[in-house]
């Protein structure tokens, strides 16, 4: 067993032990000294590893003691909204900045099924993210996301030759099935679920895309009926629903129907132009959906691409306080097909408003546990799983500080 008051000098050489010695029985650990992240802030303390787990009494068996003066320890971070690992060739270099900058989980909420195949074979490993998918995304016919699905199916992928050749494009169904689904009636969810369940998917994902106006609508989403029939047919399967919304009305809707989780805000990729009342919540709004505990991904990253006015950030940053303000299980998702969590709560940053507190416990305890509901994840607690990230710096003093970790565990083995 090390000495704790060594034990700091000969990390590094502990580590590299680690690292290499793969076919080494599971170690049990005592961790002392560590400030610890308890869902509000830091406590002082000694927590033991043993068996991927933590526990607060020692086991029988300690092989190392490894002293954390001065280090802070939180859990991993998830992204709700992951869009850069499924259906993309450079997937294995994502998830390696995932790793990096400390996220352990990821829930795809859209994605095809060679594009979940490929992407499964480097995931849920002892050194990768673990990850849940929805698979196709249940929208009207030729409604949204089928241009996104069917286009690149029919090797059309730059967005003026996909308008110029839409005609051509909407009498295709090469994707149907796969990254997209088609409910037009009550009926027809009852008549294709099963073949949705054929496909095993971890959760469903739906669109209401100005659901009153525009529901069962071409470019849009469900009709406000059929989406509470698949809500309800997904809940008879044990399955949670995330919906991605236009307007405040879309979200309501979402809520009446009883959703999970919301995929998006509306008005995260507002453009400035027109009025934004139509994507403004009320306090009713924000109180159902803390009552309900629903998750809610803001997206407000896509407001980036309007050009960074002025009237976009200062809508996205009066919201997300009153996110914060009202209660609201916020979650962290970035819908970026490049990049990882970064960019979401980089902008978050630039918003000018933001309470360090909240945003790690967004960030470590409501985004895992939004993502794996039913696993002991998010917390450093007795019986829960022996996943955290060592900081050399207090993360309530600067949020981005989170990203450099002196070193991983995850299920109680260490992470080059």
């Amino acid at each position: 067993m090390f000495s704790s008051t060594v034990m700091k000098k000969i990390l590094p050489a502990l580590l590299v032990f680690v690292f290499f010695g793969s076919a080494l029985p599971a170690q049990s650990y005592e961790f002392k000294n560590g400030n610890w992240y308890n869902g509000e802030g830091f406590n002082k303390g000694t927590w033991y590893v043993t068996n991927g787990v933590f526990s607060k009494k020692a086991p029988a068996r300690i092989d190392s003691v490894i002293d954390l003066e001065g280090y802070w320890v939180v859990p991993p971070m998830g992204d709700a909204h992951c869009s850069s690992v499924a259906d993309n060739p450079s997937a294995a270099n994502t998830l390696k900045m995932y790793l990096e900058e400390g996220t352990f989980y990821l829930q795809i909420l859209s994605n095809t099924l060679e594009g979940r195949q490929k992407a499964q074979e480097l995931l849920n490993k002892p050194n990768t993210p673990d990850a849940v998918f929805a698979n196709g995304g249940i929208t009207c016919t030729l409604g949204y996301p089928f241009s996104k699905y069917e286009a690149p199916a029919q090797g059309i992928r730059n967005p003026q030759a996909i308008a110029e050749r839409y005609d051509f494009i909407r009498e295709q169904r090469t994707m149907l099935g796969d990254g997209y689904w088609f409910f037009d009636k009550k009926d027809e969810v009852k008549k294709n679920w099963n073949k949705v369940m054929e496909h095993k998917p971890d959760l469903i994902s739906i669109y209401l895309l100005d659901s009153q106006n525009g529901g069962g609508k071409e470019g849009k989403g469900l009709d406000p009926d059929v989406a509470k029939a698949v809500v309800k047919k997904a809940h008879r399967s044990g399955l949670r629903v995330y919906a991605h919304v236009e307007t405040a009305d879309d979200l309501r809707l979402a809520v009446k129907i009883g959703v999970d989780g919301i995929a998006n805000l509306p008005g995260c990729d507002w453009d400035g132009s027109g009025d934004v009342k139509k994507f403004e919540l009320t306090d009713s709004d924000l109180k159902q959906l803390a009552k309900k505990k629903i998750a809610v991904a803001t997206l407000f990253a896509h407001g980036q691409m309007a050009g960074g006015q002025q009237k976009i950030k200062d809508f996205h940053a009066q919201t997300l306080k009153r996110l914060f303000e009202k209660g609201v299980n916020v979650v962290l998702g970035s819908d970026d097909v490049q990049r990882t969590t970064r960019g979401e709560l980089n902008y978050w940053y630039t918003l000018g408003y933001i309470e360090y507190p909240k945003v790690l416990k967004v960030l470590c305890e409501n985004t895992p546990r939004a993502i794996y509901p039913k696993r002991k994840i998010g917390r450093i607690d007795d019986g829960y799983e022996a996943s955290f990230l060592v900081l050399n710096d207090n993360p309530v003093n600067n949020i981005l500080k989170l990203r450099v970790a002196a070193f991983k565990m995850k299920n109680g083995k260490f992470l080059k």
